[in-house]
């Protein structure tokens, strides 16, 4: 996956950012995202699975030097809504104002919390059922709106397709197969807390991060997340599936968090540009994914 440098958004004093999965990051160029297999290795006796073609997640960032630690992910603040309208206005044909006004009209709740949040305990069983049941709810009312709906017009707005087929059925589907790993068989999860897995965007399953803290709320929302990924489909002939940093752009529009390290106060000269950079990846190719040639 291209990442692009926005060296007009950079800020005096800061380390180059950088993105990965739609939030920004700072320091180094990222490795290549880890990506689950169905095949499995073995490794000091123990079976590891390997990594495989594709994988989407919502990543928390490294701090502004690049380094990486097991409390990361605790430690990710959302930007301000503002900051987040003037990145978007780099890729989509509207002035700030406008996406900033878009958003607040069709922000979700669902989505609009705080990762991991205050939490005490690692998500139980019974909180995995209930966030699936507020999800599913969720893409129950959004589908029986149709056109209508938030999350379609975002959709249709961040790819500039004037239609899209939106797969309900499929995104509830990976919803209720949605497991924890506990075992970091899928992924260290030392700078995610939920992914989208496998060997193609037809057969991704949704895999959460078992071993952290995180509220109700925050695994809700990233359960939410992670099935709007494949949910939107091009009609017209070429590759149907959106890139995934376009995805993250129509997340944006509805409230989804743009996440980055809280390492300290951030300017609002950072913020612009961390906001900047978290979306700009939406300007390389879409993949080829399954054997279709990008459109």
């Amino acid at each position: 996956q291209a990442l692009r440098y926005l060296p007009s958004h950079q800020p005096t004093g800061q380390l180059p950012l950088e993105v990965m999965g739609g939030v920004a990051r700072g320091g180094k160029r990222a490795a290549a995202p880890k990506k689950r297999s169905s095949v499995a290795a073995t490794d000091g006796g123990k079976q590891k699975r390997v990594p495989c073609e594709r994988s989407k997640r919502k990543v928390v960032p490294s701090d502004r030097r690049g380094s990486m630690n097991p409390s990361i992910t605790e430690k990710a603040v959302a930007l301000q809504d503002h900051f987040v309208a003037e990145a978007l206005s780099d890729f989509i044909p509207r002035r700030p104002g406008v996406l900033l006004n878009l958003m607040r009209r069709w922000e979700k709740p669902i989505l609009k919390a705080k990762i991991p949040g205050k939490a005490r305990h690692r998500p139980s069983r019974c909180m995995l059922a209930a966030a699936k049941r507020r999800v599913l709810r969720f893409y129950a009312h959004e589908a029986a709106l149709g056109d209508r709906s938030d999350i379609a017009k975002a959709f249709r707005l961040a790819s500039g397709e004037h239609q899209l087929r939106l797969d309900w059925d499929r995104a509830m589907k990976c919803v209720r197969k949605a497991r924890y790993d506990n075992r970091q068989e899928i992924d260290e999860w030392d700078e995610c807390l939920a992914m989208s897995s496998g060997e193609s965007n037809l057969s991704c399953e949704i895999f959460v991060c078992g071993t952290k803290k995180m509220t109700l709320r925050a695994l809700t929302s990233l359960i939410c997340h992670e099935g709007l990924h494949n949910l939107a489909r091009r009609t017209r002939p070429g590759n149907t599936f959106l890139a995934e940093d376009i995805e993250h752009m129509a997340m944006a529009l509805v409230g989804d968090p743009q996440l980055i390290h809280e390492g300290g106060a951030l300017t609002a000269e950072a913020a612009e540009a961390a906001a900047a950079v978290a979306v700009a990846a939406a300007a390389a190719a879409a993949p080829v994914v399954s054997g279709e040639q990008p459109s």
